[in-house]
């Protein structure tokens, strides 16, 4: 066997289990929007194994922009781990980003710690891997709700505190949240801080544009239709939509586009193609707007301290 040190992420599409379960009922228009188009092929089955195509595809987009990392996928969960911490962070931002653009409602657990691996094993029915990181990073995985990645500090402090200065990552990339009812704690990998996958350094303006376009398409795309006819499914489109809506309020806190759990889940939401467009419009044009009057305040300013 080799052990190594190194991180894991553990990712699950969410709500898989009941669909299966035929615990959700679906509509000609989440067929639709899945492009399932025979009739006859209308079943749970055919519908799961869409969404965990476009599950495979993102996954292997990522393993092919990251060569140093392993990918192994598990039906609707996979895998990703290296000795190399700061690939799998990255690996796992443009995963999260790519999965909720494509429509797949995913949650997360990541980890550092030790990972274990067949030095000699058959991998034409896939790799597979074990070790203290693999078991936390499935127990993080259920530390919340909503489109989020949850960790353990031991993978906080290797990433903001030790190794190449260039491969840290901002303090603020994590952050420790806490259950008043248990009163236990968990650290929260927030992905969608970071620049958008495949881009240079972003402004705070196409940042806050690029988070929006991720809230009107959680709120109104039909692809998550699915997710939203069940109490469960709602519950974790509203924290998705309430933590991006925060992250968002960061960037321009003179927006309203500051949703809260409560309001979310009794709010009737019409998901079309049509609505989410709308949606993302009329969200972006205010937010222009506003970018707008902060950059005229600033140039005024600038102005007269240079006059003085």
């Amino acid at each position: 066997m080799v052990h190594y040190q190194g991180a894991v992420l553990y990712l699950d599409i969410l709500g898989i289990s009941n669909l299966t379960k035929k615990k959700v009922k679906l509509t000609p228009e989440d067929y639709e929007a899945w492009g399932v188009k025979k009739i006859s092929e209308w079943n749970e089955h055919f519908f799961c194994a869409k969404l965990l195509v476009a599950f495979r595809t993102c996954l292997e987009d990522v393993k092919q922009r990251y060569e140093n990392i392993k990918v192994t996928q598990l039906s609707d969960c996979a895998f990703i781990w290296s000795k190399d911490a700061a690939a799998v962070a990255k690996a796992a931002q443009d995963l999260m980003w790519a999965l909720t653009r494509v429509g797949v409602l995913c949650r997360g657990g990541i980890a550092y710690g030790e990972i274990i691996e067949p030095d000699s094993v058959a991998k034409s029915i896939g790799q597979f891997v074990l070790g203290e990181a693999v078991t936390m990073a499935v127990e993080c995985e259920g530390k919340g709700k909503g489109c989020r990645l949850f960790t353990h500090p031991e993978l906080v402090l290797k990433l903001t505190g030790t190794g190449p200065r260039s491969e840290r990552f901002a303090e603020d990339s994590f952050a420790e949240l806490l259950n008043p009812l248990s009163g236990e704690s968990a650290d929260e990998f927030r992905w969608y801080l970071q620049n958008l996958p495949q881009s240079p350094v972003k402004s705070a303006q196409a940042k806050h544009l690029a988070l929006l376009e991720l809230m009107a398409a959680l709120m109104c795309s039909p692809r998550f239709n699915w997710n939203g006819s069940s109490e469960a499914g709602r519950l974790q489109l509203a924290c998705s939509i309430t933590c991006l809506s925060k992250a968002a309020h960061m960037l321009l806190p003179s927006s309203d586009t500051l949703f809260n759990v409560n309001q979310l889940m009794v709010t009737e939401i019409r998901r079309t193609q049509e609505q989410q467009n709308k949606r993302l419009q009329l969200w972006g044009s205010q937010a222009a707007n506003a970018f707008d009057r902060i950059k005229a305040r600033g140039s005024k300013l600038r102005g007269a301290l240079q006059s003085e």
